[in-house]
C-alpha cells in the first residue's frame, strides 16, 4: 500500500511540475501560427487584476504532434490560445470574498454559484469578474503567463481581440452560452504582465 501511495504521489508531482514548468503556450512570433490564425485587435484591454484561477485547453481533435504548427488540422483556437485566466477586480480582489465563489472555468467561459450567507449578489460576481481566453504576443509574454498563480495581483495591457481560422474561416467566440452571450468572456491578445504582489 505505501509503495502505491508514493508511485500516486510521484506521478502527481510529475503532472504538478509538468503543467507548472513545460507545457507550451502558443505565442504570436512562432512560426505557422499566423499562417492558421488572423487574430485583429479591437479596443484596449488593460487593470489592475487578482488572479483567480487559469484552466489550460487542448484540440478537441487529437493529431499526431498536436503542438506543432505545421501538422494537423487547425481549427480549433487551443493552437492560438490554450490558456484562459479568470480575472477579479473591486470587491473580487480579495481573498476573503473570492473564496466565497465557487467559479467553473469551462468551455471557455466560467460559471459560479455563491456560497450562501456571503452577502454577495451575482450582478456585483459578473461585474468584477472577467474569463480572458490569452494570446501571448511573444514568448516572454507566454513564459510570464504559465507562471501566474492564484491570488497573484498583476497588472495587464493587451487589446482585445477578434480571431478567425484562415483555412475555413471560422469566426471564434467565447461565451456565447444559452440563453445568452456573456460579455465578461472574451479573447485578448496580451502585450505586457507586472507582477504586483505574490
Amino acid at each position: 500500500m505505501k509503495q502505491l501511495l508514493w508511485a500516486l504521489a510521484a506521478l502527481a508531482a510529475l503532472i504538478w511540475g509538468w503543467k507548472e514548468y513545460f507545457r507550451e503556450i502558443p505565442h504570436l512570433e512562432q512560426p505557422g501560427v499566423l499562417k492558421n490564425f488572423q487574430v485583429e485587435e479591437r479596443d484596449d484591454f488593460s487593470g489592475h487584476f487578482t488572479v483567480l484561477d487559469k484552466r489550460f485547453y487542448g484540440p478537441a481533435r487529437r493529431v499526431l504532434y498536436a503542438t506543432s504548427p505545421w501538422v494537423g488540422a487547425f481549427n480549433d483556437l487551443a493552437y492560438l490560445s490554450n490558456m484562459d485566466v479568470l480575472l477579479g477586480q473591486g470587491r473580487l480582489a480579495y481573498a476573503s470574498i473570492y473564496r466565497q465563489i465557487d467559479f467553473d472555468q469551462h468551455s471557455r467561459c466560467y460559471e459560479f454559484k455563491i456560497q450562501p450567507q456571503s452577502g454577495l449578489q451575482a450582478d456585483t460576481v459578473r461585474a468584477d469578474s472577467m474569463n480572458i481566453s490569452v494570446v501571448a504576443a511573444n514568448e516572454r509574454i507566454a513564459k510570464q503567463l504559465r507562471q501566474l498563480k492564484t491570488g497573484q495581483q498583476v497588472q495587464l495591457q493587451g487589446k482585445y481581440a477578434h480571431v478567425m481560422q484562415l483555412k475555413t474561416r471560422q469566426h471564434f467566440v467565447v461565451g456565447m452560452n444559452i440563453p445568452r452571450p456573456r460579455p465578461q468572456c472574451a479573447i485578448v491578445k496580451i502585450t505586457s504582465i507586472q507582477r504586483l504582489s505574490g
